[in-house]
Formats: C-alpha cells, structure tokens, sequence
C-alpha cells in the first residue's frame, strides 16, 4: 500500500508539476517537499510543520481531505503520546496558589483609609493655594521694601514769555500760572505754589510722561489718556502702578493722602490729605492740580445800596 508521501508525489507528476513551482506558490523550502514525498518527517522542523505542510501540498494538488486527514491523525496521536511518555525537566512538587482578593475587606479599615487619603488630598492644595499665592506677592513684597528714590534736582524753569508774543498766545492757557524762576536754593524740591497750577505746563508738552503711584492707604485711582482710560480700581497698601505717556497723563485720587506720586523719577508732594479726592493732569515738563468747577448759588446777586440809606 502507497505511503502518504508516493501518493502525493503520483498526483504531482500527474499534474506535470515541480517541486520548485510548489515552492514558489507556497514559500516553503523545497527540501521539505521533497522530505514529505519520501516519508521522511525527521527532516522537518516537528509535527506540527510536518501536518501544515502536508496540508498545503494536498490543497495545490486539489486533493480530497480524505486523503491525508487519518495520516495527519496517526501524526499527532503518535506525537502526543512520545510527550507523554517522556519525562520532564520541572521537579514534581505542590504548588500553592493564594486566594484570589474578594473586594470586601473591614467597613472601619475603609473608612480610615478614605480619611488618609482626603486629608492628604486637601493638605496638597492647601500647599499649592499658598505657592501661588506668594508667589503673587512677592513683586509686591519686594517692592515696598525698596526705599524711596530721593528727589533728583529739577530742570531749569521755563524762560518768561516775551513783551513782544502776540495777545492770542497768551490767551491759550487763561487758567495756568508760569512757575517762578527756579533759584539755587530751591534746586532740591519742586516748588507748590498756593494757586491751583503748581507747575505750568508748556504750550506745546513734549517727551514721554512717567508716572508711578505708591500705595500706603486703601486708594481708589483711575488713569486717563486724553478720553482713553487705562486704569479704574482700588489699590491696596503696598502695591505699585505705573502708567506712560507720549503726551498727558490724568490722575484721579479717591484717597489724596494714601498714595506716593512719582512723576518723571521725582517725587512729588501730596496733592491732598486723606479722605480726599484730588485730580492731577501731568506733561512732560510739567503737572498741575484740577480744581473742581465751583458750585453754581441759586440766591439772587445782593443789590448795592444806595448812598442816601
């Protein structure tokens, strides 16, 4: 009786075909096909390539599974039972395997350990509140430790304008006062006169304008840039704002006594005492307080009397 392996190579000469063409159309080595045909399974890598294999060579030949299915059995029959009967290499012992975890344990023992971890929770963002908090502190901190700049020398006051200016350049600023004509001892502060301009701005301001405000007292402010505002809030004690300017700077105060003003590097006076509100228009050569429009009276004007009476 033909083997496995005659038979397929009679239905593979039948067909006219190579080993080399089988290989090609499977990529398998043709050196196994050719231990296949010969009943040679000692060639091939093991059982299990030996029945894949055969399979493969049956289905290109177009064979029933008829014809190599109780051959392929016996194989692994035979296979299984060489394992059985050879020994192993691990040594025969009793393993123990733990108990697989239920999920329930102890109701207290839960409870403790959900306490653990909510306070370790909440002691984790109590530390980030507070790294974030002085972290935003610390430019503050930092600067209303810094002392107070001494006030720099002023520049040289505006010359007088000339006799000869026509009237109409007069009248461009009816409401400000020129300032005085700056001395040797006045050279370490800017002069406050008594009227409502301490110091006459130019006809023409020039320069940037630079104003930092400081400060001591809980102080509303606000700052505007012609109709532009730049800043409307309270300021609290220790903090620092400041403002540029290409041409006017105007400075609100709620609290006049509760904040520093520096104004292009020099510290200027209070422009008011606590508690009250105060305006300041400030130029590059100069800054004058705004006084508030007087209050209209509605009594009627008090009639001259007459010189017989």
């Amino acid at each position: 009786m033909a083997t496995l392996g005659q038979r397929l190579r009679e239905e593979r000469e039948k067909r006219g075909l190579s080993i080399e063409h089988l290989a090609a159309q499977t990529r398998i080595h043709a050196d196994y096909f050719r231990a296949i045909e010969q009943d040679d399974t000692g060639s091939l890598p093991g059982g299990f390539f030996y029945r894949s294999f055969v399979r493969q060579y049956a289905r290109l030949l177009e064979l029933p599974e008829s014809v190599y299915q109780p051959e392929l059995d016996r194989s692994l029959e035979s296979e299984i039972h060489d394992a059985s009967s050879r020994g192993t290499a691990l040594p025969d012992r009793q393993i123990t395997v733990p108990r697989m975890p239920t999920g329930r344990s102890d109701p207290a023992e839960e409870t403790r350990r959900w306490a653990l971890r909510l306070g370790a929770l909440i002691l984790a963002v109590a530390a980030c509140t507070g790294g974030v908090v002085m972290w935003q502190r610390w430019p503050l901190w930092t600067t209303s430790e810094q002392p107070m700049p001494e006030a720099p020398e002023p520049p040289p006051s505006q010359p007088a304008p000339s006799k000869s200016a026509p009237a109409a350049a007069q009248d461009t600023a009816p409401q400000e006062i020129q300032p005085p004509a700056a001395t040797p001892a006045q050279t370490e502060a800017v002069p406050q006169p008594e009227s409502p301009a301490a110091v006459a701005p130019p006809a023409q301001p020039s320069g940037p304008v630079r104003v930092i405000l400081r400060a001591t007292e809980l102080t509303w402010v606000g700052v505007w840039q012609g109709q532009k505002m730049l800043f409307a809030d309270v300021i609290h004690p220790g903090e620092t704002r400041g403002f540029g300017s290409e041409d006017r700077l105007r400075v609100r105060l709620g609290n006049a006594g509760g904040v520093t003003v520096e104004w292009n590097g020099r510290i200027i006076p209070p422009a008011g005492p606590r508690g009250q509100v105060r305006m300041l228009d400030f130029w590059a050569d100069g800054y004058a307080l705004v006084q508030p429009p007087a209050p209209k009276s509605d009594a009627p004007p008090a009639q001259p009397e007459s010189p017989g009476n």
